[in-house]
């Protein structure tokens, strides 16, 4: 029975690190100051991080005052945010999944928050959450052209892969408990 549980305790640290590692990071855009027009410029934010394939970002804001708009390319350039918006979030603490290569737009559509307080930030996902080969030198991913709009994550529901690792969890712990109860 000794070494049923001793091969059940590494199993499940085997399969704890395996999906741990296959995580994506949690950006909160802005840092501690969130979305707002306090001094931030999110254009630097945005390029001192390396955003992958399964990484969140989470816009934390005042939703009285600010809102996220995801855009195309050229209503960023203009700060346009009627001109059919690809998404309109409003909750004051939004969580965008990031699910495929690309480069998306946001803006917050408050009077004067995007065009002069440059409220607005584009994030450029460029790899794979599980990629660890680095490119090489010289090279770019290459990204969609078009519109690029990753699905929006209800903030209260999990995704489809956090659901996977959760059930792939529950099934190690499963099978170590029949394992345990049958011998």
């Amino acid at each position: 029975m000794a070494d049923y549980s001793k091969s059940c305790v590494v199993l499940m640290f085997l399969m704890m690190d395996f999906l741990e590692g296959s995580m994506g990071a949690v950006y909160k855009v802005g840092d501690s100051a969130g979305w707002t027009i306090a001094g931030v410029d999110y254009e630097k934010w945005a390029s001192t991080h390396t955003f992958k394939v399964g990484d969140t970002v989470v816009f934390n804001y005042d939703n009285e005052s600010n809102d996220v708009i995801q855009v195309t390319e050229e209503n960023y350039k203009t700060c346009n945010s009627d001109d059919n918006p690809i998404d309109i979030l409003n909750s004051g603490n939004d969580k965008i999944e990031l699910t495929s290569l690309g480069t998306y737009y946001y803006i917050c559509s408050f009077p004067n928050r995007c065009l002069y307080n440059k409220q607005k930030v584009a994030i450029k996902v460029s790899t794979s959450v599980n990629d660890t080969t680095p490119s090489p030198p010289g090279t770019n991913v290459p990204t969609p052209s078009g519109i690029n709009s990753p699905p929006v994550t209800n903030p209260s529901a999990a995704s489809p892969l956090s659901f996977n690792k959760h059930l792939g969890g529950l099934l190690v712990l499963a099978s170590c408990v029949l394992t345990l109860y049958v011998h």
